[in-house]
């Protein structure tokens, strides 16, 4: 982490404009797998957006990937990256955020962009099995037999790769434990798995899988299987530890609920049993905007939660496909009891390219979330490598036990 000595001038005005006690805030930006990233922009500030209403956006140092902010107690803020491109396409995340809804640390996760370079890796896999599929950090492939080839994976030491798949309608896992790459050929002894259950309601869209705790997804079951109201088996292997999650979730309509579970819980211990289900739920806004600023939103309203849940916040993102994209949570301590919301990140220095073209065609999501666990450890924790709903749950897929449920709304229009 850096000193604070950068931000001094800042803590004058703070402690001028009344701030009360600083709080230090560890923020770090990592990529799907948890690795450092440094971006090709930095933002902070102080205060409910607009800038002309709070202290102005300040640039931070982008020659590293992790800052010390000195924020005060329970102020509301905001923090922005723009991130590594990709083939040519330009990657925005932004946060607004009170600082009592967090801990020490929060943890920023960029889309896309990866720190390690990737290698092909070939497997053998002993016994072998009618057909099975192989999986790493960054990539899956499926194969028959005894062996697979063309596995993209990250280089570095620490690296994993795992193999669910079948034989004689048994299903079977394996997975080699940490190991460096290159070399890149790997040894996976798989075993027969015991099984739990999952039940979901009739015609509810419904998934089961891992992500083990080197960051690699494993898929127990073929995605996007409907649910009868019965029991659907899933494989439950034996060789899991603690800091493995399987992950479930399960949608009707744009309803969709996530639970994740580590693999010590005795929730998902062999032969266990859970139902998984979500109540129909609410979101709508409006949007405004003009040809040089992001929008505005107005009439914002999400609802039907599940008790027991608390509502978390917004995520919001803004796609010129192929060009930029543009990801941002808003908080529920941040937002407050407003309906209408405005953030100017395009006003933060380097920032200035998150707004679309005039005459692009672009997609507007929106996500409502609620959950059993606080911000707080979700923004800590380390990410999930896949979204589970693809521009909609970034933020909150997370290497941390919860139960989620996310209302999901979507549009395409012309800027």
């Amino acid at each position: 982490m850096k000193r604070l000595w950068p931000f001094l001038p800042l803590l004058a005005l703070l402690a001028a404009c009344g701030g009360g006690g600083i709080q230090t805030l560890n923020v770090t930006l990592v990529d799907g797998i948890g690795e450092p990233l440094q971006p090709l922009a930095a933002a902070w500030r102080i205060g409910p957006p607009p800038s002309t209403s709070g202290l102005p956006w300040n640039a931070l140092p982008t020659g590293q990937f992790s800052w010390s902010l000195p924020v005060p107690a329970n102020s509301r803020f905001q923090v922005a990256f723009r991130c590594p491109d990709v083939s040519g396409t330009q990657f925005y995340v932004s946060l607004d955020l009170r600082r009592s809804e967090l801990g020490s640390n929060l943890m920023v996760r960029c889309p896309v962009a990866y720190a390690s370079p990737t290698a092909a890796v070939t497997g053998s896999v002993s016994p072998s099995l009618a057909s099975g599929t192989a999986f790493s950090a960054r990539g899956a492939v499926s194969f028959s037999g005894g062996s697979f080839t063309g596995l993209t994976a990250p280089t570095g030491p620490g690296r994993e790769v795992a193999v669910f798949g079948d034989s004689g309608g048994t299903p079977y896992f394996g997975r080699t434990g940490p190991v460096s790459i290159p070399p890149t050929a790997v040894s996976v002894p798989v075993s027969p798995t015991n099984t739990l259950s999952l039940t979901t309601p009739p015609g509810f869209f419904s998934y089961a899988g891992l992500v083990l705790s080197t960051f690699v997804p494993v898929d127990l079951v073929p995605p996007n299987w409907t649910g009868t109201g019965s029991p659907q088996p899933v494989a439950r292997p034996s060789s899991l530890f603690g800091g493995d999650l399987f992950q479930f979730w399960t949608c009707h309509g744009w309803s969709c609920a996530i639970l994740r579970k580590d693999a010590n819980n005795p929730a998902v211990a062999p032969g266990a049993s859970l139902s998984l289900s979500v109540p129909p739920l609410s979101l709508s806004a409006s949007q405004s905007h003009t040809p040089s600023a992001l929008p505005t939103f107005s009439n914002i309203s999400s609802g039907g939660f599940s008790p027991g849940l608390s509502f978390l916040g917004y995520a919001l993102f803004l796609g010129d496909p192929g060009v930029r994209y543009w990801r941002h949570f808003l908080s529920a301590g941040a937002l407050g009891g407003a309906t209408g919301y405005y953030v100017d990140v395009e006003q933060a220095p380097g920032f200035a390219g998150v707004v679309p073209s005039s005459g692009s065609s672009v997609q507007l999501r929106a996500t409502a979330f609620a959950g059993d666990q606080p911000l707080s450890a979700l923004l800590a924790a380390r990410p999930i490598p896949q979204e589970t709903f693809a521009a909609h749950s970034l933020f909150l897929d997370r290497m941390w036990p919860v139960h989620l449920e996310a209302a999901l709304l979507q549009s395409t229009f012309t800027w």
